[in-house]
């Protein structure tokens, strides 16, 4: 039996957010590499120690309990970032996991492991680390550890240690192409449903109502090439397989495969919250065609509360009316900073500030509500270009917004730029809620300047009055007083002296 792990540091990651405001979510990727394990014919099991609130004994005694043939720790969370901001928690599972049972092998799986193979292999004491995204990996170590004739050099995109010292590679893994076939889904009932909720705000479209909730994927990976971004740290290898070494992931379930997702939600866990989880949703014109058009089909689209992303530049007017009529009701928008020259630093530029507000409009005569993502600290911003971001964001008012400071992430361009004694494999200092926070500063901002910017920029934001007495007027007086008492939250911060 293979045990999926979904490791728990929410009062790290989060802070006193956690408690309250933060998502619960179901572990997606446990949930795919365990279909295309079942469909191998191998039984799976998942521990999500964070929805099951276990604190990191109580997860590790209860993944020993379990005794698997493979113990599976999987980095991966909300979005691509998050990989490197569980890995405290994964470092830390791992060591006291084998100090208990050095006799079951552990391997490592997710983005981060995937940009740092021979980092992850040494700091959490794992026998293995994924060096793509999993399933075939997986699937050929449960054969070798099971049949001892199988040899371990051919269980592809595998980083082992050789004796003491010595990291081994295997060749790489093939991403998984036939996603419908090979990796399903599914796998519901081997979560407590009832544990997961949606974001504070996601709720707002829903009377505040956040349970039940649950997150799919309709497609995989991203065409985009973002420095800032490490979405396609998992898939790189698996694609030069496919593209002559061009790292374009992009794949997708076909509709039937997604509607039959949806459909057990809403008919078995009545589910009405759902996060689509792509990294772009609002991309591909057929498949998003496809899949909206599946759901309105089956009569959902009144009953379904659902966030998705999309892009400036991708959010066409074609799509809106079909994304609404299907039970979209949140669109999240990379708008990251006001300035194209400080967008196209990160390779993010093709719109200006016109074009924010053309689609944002757009979006609001649809009756689909705004998540706006925003970024402080990008290497050209300066103080003056994040007020000018600031005053943007009050000025095209988002119904709710995210608020970052760049953080250069493993396996990113801009990582890869960077000397090796200007990276930080501090991993504690990845959270963008976390106490330790430390973003990367650039030549007019440093790391405190920084943070506090972005802690600024949230507060002003979350209790500006014209934006408040919106939230009142659409979501009622008791979400505008809930989303005031948020902005106000002060999180406490490392840098700052805290």
């Amino acid at each position: 039996m293979i045990l999926f792990v979904n490791p728990s540091d929410r009062a790290g990651i989060y802070q006193s957010l956690g408690d309250s405001v933060a998502a619960i979510e179901p572990p997606a990727w446990c949930r795919l590499l365990s279909s295309y394990c079942e469909g191998k014919g191998i039984e799976t099991a998942i521990l999500d120690a964070d929805a099951e609130g276990h604190n990191a004994e109580t997860a590790i005694q209860k993944a020993i309990d379990a005794n698997p043939t493979l113990a599976v720790i999987v980095a991966h969370g909300h979005q691509p970032s998050a990989s490197t901001q569980v890995m405290p928690a994964v470092n830390y599972f791992c060591q006291r996991f084998k100090a208990e049972r050095e006799d079951i092998p552990v391997l490592i799986v997710g983005g981060h492991p995937a940009a740092l193979p021979k980092r992850t292999l040494e700091e959490t004491g794992a026998d293995f680390v994924c060096t793509g995204e999993g399933p075939r990996t997986i699937s050929a170590l449960h054969s070798h550890l099971i049949n001892e004739s199988t040899m371990i050099d051919d269980v592809p995109g595998l980083c082992y240690r050789l004796g003491r010292d010595r990291a081994v590679f295997t060749k790489p893994a093939e991403n998984v192409w036939d996603l419908d076939a090979e990796m399903p889904g599914g796998q519901w009932d081997k979560l407590e449903m009832g544990k997961y909720r949606a974001h504070n705000w996601h709720a707002l479209s829903n009377d505040g109502e956040r349970q039940p909730y649950a997150s799919i994927y309709t497609s995989l990976g991203c065409s985009f090439q973002c420095s800032f971004c490490n979405i396609q740290n998992p898939f790189r290898k698996g694609d030069a397989l496919k593209f002559g070494g061009k790292a374009n992931s992009y794949r997708t379930w076909s509709a039937e495969s997604a509607i039959r997702e949806i459909e057990v939600l809403v008919e078995k866990y009545n589910v009405r919250n759902l996060k689509i989880a792509d990294e772009m949703y609002i991309l591909k014109p057929s498949h998003v065609d496809a899949v909206c058009d599946a759901i309105i089909e089956r009569g959902y689209g009144d009953k379904l509360n659902i966030w998705c992303y999309g892009r400036v530049d991708c959010t066409h007017e074609r799509y809106l009316d079909k994304l609404r009529r299907a039970g979209v009701r949140w669109i999240a928008l990379g708008i990251e900073a006001m300035s194209p020259d400080v967008r196209d630093g990160v390779a993010k530029a093709g719109y200006d500030e016109d074009d924010i507000w053309e689609t944002c409009e757009r979006i609001r005569a649809a009756g689909i509500n705004i998540m706006g993502n925003f970024i402080c600290g990008l290497p050209s911003d300066t103080h003056q270009s994040i007020q000018k971001t600031l005053n943007l964001a009050l000025a095209i008012r988002p119904e709710f917004i995210n608020v970052y400071a760049m953080v250069t992430y493993p396996g990113t361009a801009l990582w890869n730029k960077l000397p090796e004694e200007k990276r930080n494999y501090d991993w504690r200092t990845y959270g963008h809620h976390s106490y330790e926070y430390a973003p990367a500063g650039n030549d007019n901002l440093s790391p405190a300047g920084a943070v506090c910017w972005r802690d600024e920029f949230y507060r002003r934001y979350f209790t500006d009055s014209g934006y408040l007495a919106m939230i009142g007027k659409k979501f009622g007086p008791k979400a505008a007083e809930e989303i005031r008492t948020t902005g106000e939250t002060k999180l406490r911060r490392k840098l700052l002296g805290d």
